[in-house]
C-alpha cells in the first residue's frame, strides 16, 4: 500500500514539474503560461496560450483579471482581458447571468484537470499586427477583484522577453534598400513662417478651498501674480514678446441664474480692471471673461464621482435645459440627496481660472541656435531647430540630433515628427519612424515617408498607395520610388 502511495505520489509531484518547467510564471507564481503561439497573418496578429492555476490560486469569492501586453521600449499593446472566477463567485454570477438572460462575453472558459489537481483555460485573440510588435516582450498583468472594502493590488510579470513568431514577418533586411537611397527619397518639412513662432502657455488657478475664503480683490492678487510670473520669466527669452492673453473664469450654479449672470459680468470687469491698472498687459492683448454656471465641468465630476444616482443626475444634466429648470429637476431627484452632495462637494470644485498666454518669438540664426541648444532648448521655437539643422549636412549626425531634438520638445508637433520619421527611415529603423508617424497618415505632408515604412516593411502596396497620393500633393522625390518599386 505504501508503495503504491508513493508511486502516485511521484508521478503527481513528476506531472507537476514538467508543468512548471515548460510554463513562464505570472501573478506571485500562481498563474503557469505554456504552449504560447504567435501567427503572422498579413494585417493581423493571432496570440495563443495555456493558461494553468492551482485550485488555491483564486478565492473562492473574487475573481484576478489575466490581460496579457505586449510591449517594446516606447510603444505598447494591451490585449483583451479575461476574469477567472473563484469558485462561489462562479455559481453567484451563472445564477445572476440566467435570470437577466446575460452571458459575460469576457469571463475565461475554465477545464479542471483533476489527475494534476489543476485548472486551465485556453487563451485566443487577435488584434491587429504593427512592426513594431516583432522583437517585443510579452508581459502578464493580473488584478484581483475582491467584494471587500479593499483596494485591490495589481502585479505585472514579464512572460516572455521576446514573442516568437512561428512564421517570422518581413524584415528590414529583406528589402534592397540603401540608406544613400532613402536620404535622397525622404521627405523634410521647413516650419518656417507656421505656428511652430508661436509659443502657448496653457493653465489653471485654482479658487477652491482655502483660496475660495480670500477677498475678491485678493483673489486678483493671486491671479494677477501668477501670470506676471510667467509672462516676466518667458519675455526674458531671446526674440520673445507677449501677442495675448486670455483668462476665464468659472462659476457655479448655486443660487438664482440671472442673478449669476449679473455677478460673473461684474467678476469678469473686476479682474480686468485689476489687471490692467497694474499694468499687467495692454488692453488690447487682454481678453477677460467669466462663465456664470460651469455646467460641462460639473456633468463631469458628477460621472466621475461615487455619488448615488450620478447617472440619473447625468441624465437630467444632459436633457434638460438650464432655462427649462434643470437645477429644479435636481432638487427634486430622490428627495433632493444627490443635489445636495453636488451643492456641497462638487460645485466649488468648479471655481476656478483658466488662461492662455500666447507668445510671438522672432527666429533666431544658426550660430545663435546652437548656442541657445546648450544654454536653453526648451526655449527654442521649432524653425529655430530647423535654421540650426541646415547648417549641417543632410543625414550627417550633427543634422540628425537637431531633428530628434526638435521632436522629443514638440512631441505633439506634426512637422517635428515627420521630420523624426525622415531621419528614422535613413537609418532604417523602423520602429522608430512608426512612432513618430502615428496618427499622421491622413496628412498629406507625411505620405512620402508613410509609403516609405510601407517599403521597407515588404508591403509595396500600401507603399504604392501613400506614394502615389504623395505625388499628387506634389513631392517630387516619390516618382523615384515608385519607379524604383516597378524594377
Amino acid at each position: 500500500m505504501k508503495t503504491i502511495n508513493c508511486k502516485s505520489l511521484l508521478l503527481l509531484l513528476l506531472v507537476t514539474l514538467s508543468i512548471t518547467v515548460s510554463a513562464q510564471t505570472a501573478y506571485k507564481g500562481q498563474l503557469y503560461v505554456s504552449e504560447e503561439t504567435f501567427h503572422h497573418d498579413g494585417d493581423m496578429l493571432r496570440v495563443h496560450m495555456k493558461v494553468s492555476y492551482d485550485d488555491t490560486a483564486v478565492p473562492s469569492g473574487e475573481s484576478l483579471i489575466f490581460t496579457p501586453v505586449l510591449k517594446s521600449d516606447t510603444i505598447q499593446c494591451r490585449l483583451s482581458s479575461v476574469v477567472i472566477d473563484g469558485d462561489r463567485l462562479a455559481k453567484t454570477m451563472h445564477r445572476a447571468e440566467t435570470l437577466r438572460r446575460f452571458r459575460r462575453s469576457n469571463v475565461a472558459v475554465v477545464v479542471k484537470d483533476k489527475k494534476a489537481e489543476r485548472r486551465y483555460f485556453v487563451y485566443d485573440t487577435t488584434i491587429p499586427y504593427e512592426f513594431w510588435m516583432k522583437g517585443s516582450s510579452l508581459y502578464v498583468q493580473s488584478e484581483e477583484n475582491t467584494s471587500y472594502n479593499v483596494t485591490p493590488h495589481h502585479y505585472e510579470d514579464r512572460v516572455l522577453v521576446t514573442i516568437p513568431f512561428d512564421n517570422e514577418p518581413i524584415s528590414v533586411g529583406d528589402i534592397r534598400v540603401t540608406s544613400a537611397q532613402l536620404l535622397t527619397w525622404v521627405q523634410y518639412i521647413d516650419p518656417s513662417g507656421t505656428d511652430c513662432d508661436v509659443m502657448t502657455h496653457k493653465g489653471i488657478i485654482s479658487l477652491y478651498g482655502i483660496n475660495s475664503k480670500l477677498s475678491i480683490n485678493k483673489q486678483n492678487r493671486m491671479i494677477y501674480d501668477t501670470l506676471y510670473k510667467d509672462i516676466n520669466t518667458t519675455i526674458q527669452l531671446y526674440g520673445t514678446s507677449l501677442n495675448s492673453a486670455k483668462i476665464t473664469g468659472y462659476g457655479s450654479p448655486i443660487g438664482n441664474h440671472n442673478l449669476n449672470e449679473l455677478k460673473s459680468m461684474k467678476r469678469a470687469l473686476s479682474l480686468k480692471r485689476y489687471l490692467m491698472n497694474n499694468k499687467l498687459t495692454a488692453s488690447n492683448m487682454l481678453d477677460v471673461s467669466w462663465i456664470a454656471e460651469d455646467w460641462d465641468s460639473i456633468q463631469t465630476l458628477t460621472s466621475e464621482s461615487s455619488m448615488n444616482l450620478k447617472e440619473a443626475a447625468c441624465d437630467i444634466m444632459h436633457n434638460v435645459p438650464v432655462t427649462a429648470g434643470r437645477e429644479t429637476v435636481l432638487q427634486d431627484l430622490y428627495d433632493g440627496i444627490p443635489y445636495q452632495y453636488m451643492r456641497t462637494v462638487l460645485f466649488p470644485k468648479v471655481h476656478r481660472v483658466a488662461y492662455t498666454l500666447v507668445y510671438n518669438r522672432k527666429g533666431v540664426d544658426a550660430a545663435t541656435g546652437r548656442l541657445l541648444m546648450k544654454q536653453s532648448p526648451r526655449s527654442m521655437t521649432l524653425t529655430d531647430f530647423w535654421n540650426v539643422s541646415q547648417s549641417y549636412e543632410k543625414g550627417s549626425r550633427e543634422f540628425n540630433d537637431v531633428i530628434d531634438l526638435s521632436a522629443r520638445i514638440f512631441h505633439d508637433n506634426p512637422v517635428a515628427n515627420i521630420n523624426a520619421a525622415a531621419v528614422a527611415l535613413t537609418r532604417k529603423d523602423v520602429r522608430s519612424a512608426q512612432h513618430y508617424l502615428n496618427g499622421l497618415d491622413t496628412d498629406p505632408r507625411a505620405y512620402n515617408n508613410y509609403g516609405l515604412l510601407y517599403l521597407l516593411e515588404g508591403n509595396t502596396d500600401k507603399a504604392e498607395v501613400y506614394l502615389r497620393m504623395a505625388r499628387a500633393a506634389g513631392v517630387m522625390q516619390s516618382e523615384d520610388v515608385l519607379k524604383y518599386i516597378k524594377k
